[in-house]
């Protein structure tokens, strides 16, 4: 079963504003070698972490759940899941690590109730919650999430 990652209206906005930003930056800056150095590696600091984490679509099968972003695929094996639910993330999540909005949510967040946990959505509507058998925990959002649960649910029995 494979599903997209949609992104919220915040999400999409701030990615674009930043993106913005950035870019007429390196426009405004470009000539002068140290304000211009100074940009792109600002640039480079935001955008390539979000080519490796930023989710774009989620995939499972009877081996493991793989969610997709343009650079890697991070797999989670379904013999190492205790328990798969639904989960709505909270905006009392603190991010430790990652995007909270840029190109989406990913990263590690911890949350009072349940934690800490690596994030990987675009919507805070659709997620849901990955414990493992090590004690790990991941939230993956996609735009069948409800069926993504249904799913992975019956492949772990």
């Amino acid at each position: 079963m494979k599903s997209r990652v949609k992104f919220s209206v915040y999400s999409m906005i701030l990615t674009v504003v930043i993106s913005v930003v950035l870019i007429l930056a390196c426009v405004k800056t470009y000539g002068e070698l140290v304000p211009f150095c100074i940009v792109l590696a600002l640039c480079l600091m935001l955008i390539i972490p979000a080519l490796f984490y930023a989710p774009l679509s989620v995939r499972a099968n009877e081996r493991c759940i793989i969610i997709s972003s343009l650079l890697k695929k991070h797999h989670i094996y379904l013999n190492d899941i205790v328990r798969v639910e639904p989960f709505t993330p909270t905006m009392g999540a603190r991010r430790l690590f990652g995007s909270g909005g840029f190109f989406g949510y990913w990263g590690i967040f911890k949350e009072g109730d349940v934690g800490r946990y690596a994030a990987y959505f675009g919507k805070a509507s659709d997620c849901f919650l990955v414990r493992m058998k090590n004690g790990d925990k991941y939230v993956i959002g996609c735009a069948d999430s409800s069926e993504m649960v249904n799913y992975i649910k019956r492949q772990i029995g």
